[in-house]
């Protein structure tokens, strides 16, 4: 077991969690009710694939970021 915690862009949150061999990004996010959102190791990596398992890819206690995923050319113009 693992204990992360994870910040949650434009909110100022951070929730702990506990994961296990196995746990998912998308785990994760379902856990903490963040479906629209993508986990990454820092704001400026890449993000985790929602099936990617990713016990093995962080430490025990790291703080990891769930943010949205930002869309190229989507907007509101008047």
């Amino acid at each position: 077991m693992k204990k992360l915690a994870v910040v949650i862009a434009g909110t100022g949150n951070c929730e702990d969690i506990t994961i296990q061999p196995g746990t998912t990004a998308g785990d994760v996010l379902a856990q903490l009710n963040l479906r629209d959102y993508l986990l990454s190791r820092s704001p400026n990596e890449a993000f985790f694939a929602n099936a990617e398992s990713i016990y093995d890819k962080v430490k025990d206690g790291e703080k990891i970021f769930a943010s949205t995923k930002a869309e190229v050319g989507v907007g509101v113009c008047a």
